[in-house]
């Protein structure tokens, strides 16, 4: 567990550092004003994923429109469009175009936005980030998801034909600040219900909560004195507590998991864990110590292991034989019962989708074939996956294979670290573990 937060014990001594600059005697206000300021980035969410849909938002998102950008806990201010793209799905280059916009295809909003001056020795720029206080800034190009887009402004701004060069960007900011100048209350909003025509009556319920908030958020003290760095070590004090509770969360989890005991010492299954980097090392260590790989043989050892490994989703329907799936609906169980306890613990995890994203029975049948003797041309006639694919998978199932050979040895399980060796052997068979392909 260790090495999963190297770092830990620094970054909460700083946080406490930090948070300890905030007087106590503005506490409440900055309080309040924080959960004012959470309260609309909630609910402009919402409201946003009504807006971006494409058929509604890409009327309004011309080149020069002013757009807000929210990314994560980032706000990066207004921007303004430059060029909107469409952003086909990944993996789906084989699907016609009319169904890219039922897979989830988005669009890229080419935005200038106010970023941290400064590039590396290499004039490559690095990740663009808003300006540190005291910053000056400068204009750049920043490809932006649509859902990262909060708000749209009723404004629009003529913008250079040309953004390469610097002072034309810059004259993109000189115009923010001027609006922003003229605009005590904020720059003005399009409105959903009146300008875009969204009617529904839920969700002028909501904008009109997000309107009436705004107004108490503008007429809040902080928000006329800008209290930069007050907000900030409040922040930073509402960061280090939802920290330590996700400490104390997680901690609850391993004690009930039986990895630490009451006084937070390391147990078997802790030392047994700490081995696991593939694969999700509680549920690995659940199979291990539950009995579940004690009562398989090497063959079906290799074929449940390879759940583990990331691989595509087979639009193949999977169809496993006996000796398969016993292993692995107890595989699936002792997904959800550690999903379950997580969530009782207070983690933010879904049930289902933990079972989903952990248990990845596509290569199954395949592995396990494999492992017994079956040829290449034979095991990839069983799945529509991928045959270079389907060899990367087959050598990360040996490194993982290998990681529980060396987490059974640590815990002393003999007969557990025969079977691993012996399900890593059956995998190491020409093509799939030649050192090229080419020869």
């Amino acid at each position: 567990m260790r090495r999963r937060y190297p770092d830990i014990g620094k970054k909460v001594s700083k946080l406490e550092q930090e948070a300890a600059t905030l007087a106590a005697s503005g506490e409440a206000e900055v309080a309040d004003y924080h959960k004012l300021r959470l309260d609309i980035a909630q609910l402009e969410k919402k409201m946003m994923t009504e807006i971006t849909r494409p058929e509604r938002v890409l009327y309004f998102l011309n080149p020069g429109r002013l757009v807000k950008v929210r990314e994560d806990g980032t706000d990066w201010g207004w921007g303004v469009v430059g060029n909107v793209v469409k952003k086909p799905p990944a993996g789906l280059g084989t699907l016609p175009s009319a169904l890219y916009s039922s897979c989830g295809g988005g669009y890229i909003v080419d935005t200038s936005l106010r970023c941290s001056p400064g590039s590396n020795e290499n004039r490559s720029w690095p990740k663009p980030c808003p300006p540190h206080p005291g910053e000056k800034g400068e204009m750049h190009v920043v490809p932006v998801q649509s859902p990262l887009i909060p708000a749209l402004s009723k404004l629009r701004i003529s913008i250079p034909p040309d953004l390469r060069p610097l002072e034309a960007r810059q004259s993109i900011l000189l115009a923010l600040q001027e609006l922003g100048t003229r605009s005590p209350q904020g720059i003005p909003k399009l409105n959903p219900v009146k300008d875009m025509g969204i009617e529904d009556s839920e969700f002028v319920e909501l904008v009109n909560q997000i309107e009436e908030l705004e107004q108490k958020l503008f007429a809040h003290p902080l928000h006329k004195s800008q209290d930069e760095h007050q907000l900030r070590c409040f922040q930073r004090k509402v960061e280090l507590q939802k920290f330590r509770d996700e400490l104390k969360n997680r901690s609850r989890v391993l004690k009930k998991l039986g990895h630490i005991d009451a006084d937070g010492v390391v147990q078997l299954k802790g030392r047994a864990a700490c081995f696991i980097d593939t694969g999700d090392e509680h549920l690995v260590t659940e199979l291990m110590f539950n009995g579940t790989f004690n009562d398989l043989y090497h063959h079906q050892i290799a074929a449940l292991a390879s759940c583990f490994i990331p691989v595509d989703k087979s639009s193949k329907q999977i169809h496993l034989r006996t000796e398969l799936a016993k292993p692995l609906q107890q595989l699936q169980d002792s997904a959800r019962r550690i999903a379950e306890i997580q969530h009782e613990c207070k983690l933010d995890v879904n049930v289902d989708e933990y079972v989903e994203l952990t248990v990845r029975p596509y290569l199954m049948d395949v592995i396990y074939c494999w492992s017994k003797g079956a040829t290449f041309a034979e095991v990839i006639q069983m799945t529509d996956t991928f045959e270079g694919s389907i060899i990367h998978s087959a050598r990360r199932l040996d490194e993982f294979l290998n990681q529980l050979h060396a987490a059974a040895h640590a815990v002393g399980e003999a007969d557990l670290e025969t079977k691993f060796v012996a399900a890593s052997e059956s995998l190491q068979r020409v093509i799939m573990f030649a050192n090229s392909l080419y020869l």
